[in-house]
């Protein structure tokens, strides 16, 4: 068996997450990070002049890069597969039937569709919608075909607003993303996750406030989303397909996790 020096000699690995900082941006739906050091070295000293520090973080499962769970959202009270939400969710156990715990390490084809890229621009407008027309171009752009199981990376270019709070999360003024045709355009394909830069996957504010592309994509279809994904990396480096791993922790419950994707070229 070869060991991992040999097994990723000239390969380049891209980190595609977020620091998870104190202050940093948040969705208006859910609670800032919060992070203390606790224990500072000298509070408590061992013997040999020797200290530690320890620090508490508190976040909730959609805080920077993250996974969307099956349990994020349902339509009519009911969650995918049509499983009632009456029984089946609880303050303590959490979304028991569709817990972040349930989703196993996604080793996968990842395929990035750099949407600005493909328009000559650097970013896309905060009322611009991906529908097919604009994925089949900028597949053609990259020489990449989108296939069963993969990983569907979409870049809107919104990244590099961050960490401008007020503008990375403007869900009043407009974000880019995925529209509910787009969507569709990527289910039919198969793909096993859909990911983005924006804070949502979906263009927002979402119409009716309905979330039609969560709803289609996580109670429909069962495909997860992952949201706030730094895809400046593979656009920078003009990566358009990739070997993607990216870890869910095993929050027993969680409708969704924090990761750090990683893209292996």
């Amino acid at each position: 068996m070869q060991d991992l020096t040999t097994v990723l000699q000239g390969r380049r690995v891209f980190d595609l997450g977020v620091e998870l900082y104190h202050g940093m941006p948040h969705h208006q739906f859910h609670a800032p990070f919060s992070f203390q050091l606790i224990r500072e070295h000298g509070d408590m000293m061992f013997g040999d002049g020797v200290s530690s520090a320890v620090e508490l973080f508190g976040m909730t499962g959609h805080t920077g890069t993250h996974l969307d769970g099956l349990g994020h959202f349902a339509k009519d009270l009911c969650l995918h597969g049509g499983i009632s939400v009456h029984g089946a969710q609880s303050k303590t156990a959490g979304i028991v039937p569709y817990g972040i715990e349930r989703v196993a390490p996604i080793i996968r084809r990842g395929v990035c569709l750099d949407i600005p890229a493909s328009l000559g621009v650097e970013t896309l407008g905060p009322t611009q919608t991906i529908g097919p027309h604009e994925l089949d171009a900028a597949a053609r752009f990259g020489g990449v075909e989108v296939r069963p199981r993969d990983v569907l990376l979409v870049r809107t270019g919104w990244i590099t607003l961050w960490p401008d709070q007020r503008k990375y999360y403007s869900v009043q003024t407009g974000v880019p993303g995925l529209n509910l045709e787009g969507a569709r355009w990527a289910t039919e394909r198969e793909v096993s996750c859909i990911g983005s830069d924006n804070c949502g996957v979906e263009y927002l504010p979402a119409p009716n406030h309905g979330y039609p592309v969560h709803v289609h994509c996580l109670t429909e279809k069962g495909i997860h989303l992952m949201e706030v994904v730094n895809l400046e990396p593979l656009s920078t480096a003009r990566v358009y397909e990739c070997l993607l791993v990216v870890v869910p922790l095993k929050i027993r419950g969680a409708t969704a996790s924090p990761v750090r994707p990683l893209a292996l070229v």
